[in-house]
């Protein structure tokens, strides 16, 4: 079974969604990260377009969006769910 992982706003400490292994692998690999244990991620407009560009899936990419909603930016992190 796929892992399954906890996006969450960072400002306001709240759950963004649940999301899968895949969809955590695609932030990897289209996101910029600061290092291996980088598990934080910019948002905004201009990186939602990107995503949507590069193939993000409507799930994730609705998730994104929603959280977003209103502000410039936001900052995500994803958690593994035990």
């Amino acid at each position: 079974m796929d892992k399954m992982y906890q996006l969450m706003d960072i400002e306001h400490d709240s759950e963004i969604g649940i999301i899968a292994e895949d969809q955590v692998q695609f932030l990897i690999d289209n996101l910029a990260d600061e290092g291996v244990e980088d598990r934080d991620y910019y948002i905004d407009a201009e990186s939602l377009n990107f995503l949507a560009e590069n193939g993000c899936d409507e799930e994730l990419l609705a998730m994104l969006t929603d959280a977003l909603e209103g502000r410039v930016n936001i900052d995500v992190r994803y958690e593994l769910l035990e």
